[in-house]
């Protein structure tokens, strides 16, 4: 179920709303549409409740300011787990995509991620993650990672890496692209369904909490610049 409400803030217009409305699981979205006309991008953060940096750089995006295209927002994608401080509670909502209607907890919330996803008729994808070790030490690990479903979408994700990483130090710092297909998570389905090219951005948990949404954010700002999102971050 859907609820919504609207407010204004200069030329940016902002509507939110709940998903799982009414239940334990009941956690807030927001659709934030600049004055101009532009594209669409969709960027969940808690799908997994103890990877911290993802849903705190969610919802610092809030106070971004859109200025030309929509920014559709689930910073709190798995609310529940966010509070019990764990991955997940009491499944892997992020193995469930797309989700059904009338299925159990974890896979009613995932089907109205999905659904918002549908109807958002993005141009892009992110789902913010984090990771136990660094990819480049360990291939099994996802620190420091563009993680994504296929091929094809390497050249322009390795781009939007190579703009990021320009920024970033030591070596062991910089994002890898990694390409790994899980066909029940958010960022495979938008693809293979929608065509709507979807990444996972993961950073490594032994850093520094600030330096982890820091990258995560920087992140952000680099894909929304390269699919023309126009925004202000806050001083």
């Amino acid at each position: 179920m859907l609820l919504l409400w609207g407010l204004s803030a200069r030329a940016e217009t902002m509507r939110s709303g709940f998903l799982m409305s009414g239940t334990r699981y009941q956690t807030p979205y927001f659709i934030k549409e600049g004055e101009k006309s532009g594209p669409t991008i969709v960027v969940v953060g808690g799908v997994h409740g103890d990877e911290v940096a993802g849903y705190q750089a969610a919802r610092l995006l809030k106070s971004w300011r859109v200025e030309e295209g929509t920014l559709v927002l689930v910073p709190e994608a798995h609310i529940e787990a966010i509070r019990r401080n764990v991955r997940a509670y009491p499944r892997n909502m992020n193995r469930l995509f797309p989700g059904k209607a009338n299925g159990d907890a974890m896979e009613k919330l995932a089907f109205e991620i999905w659904t918002l996803i549908k109807t958002s008729k993005p141009q892009l994808l992110l789902t913010l993650h984090e990771s136990r070790g660094f990819y480049v030490q360990d291939r099994a690990r996802y620190g420091q990672t563009f993680t994504f479903d296929f091929d094809e979408l390497k050249p322009q994700f390795a781009k939007i890496a190579e703009t990021v990483n320009a920024s970033i130090e030591p070596p062991l710092y910089k994002f890898q692209i990694k390409v790994e297909a899980f066909d029940t998570c958010p960022t495979y389905c938008a693809w293979k369904w929608l065509h709507v090219p979807a990444t996972s951005i993961e950073t490594t948990r032994t850093l520094p909490l600030p330096l982890r949404i820091a990258m995560q954010l920087n992140a952000c700002d680099a894909f929304f610049d390269s699919y023309g999102l126009r925004v202000v971050r806050p001083k």
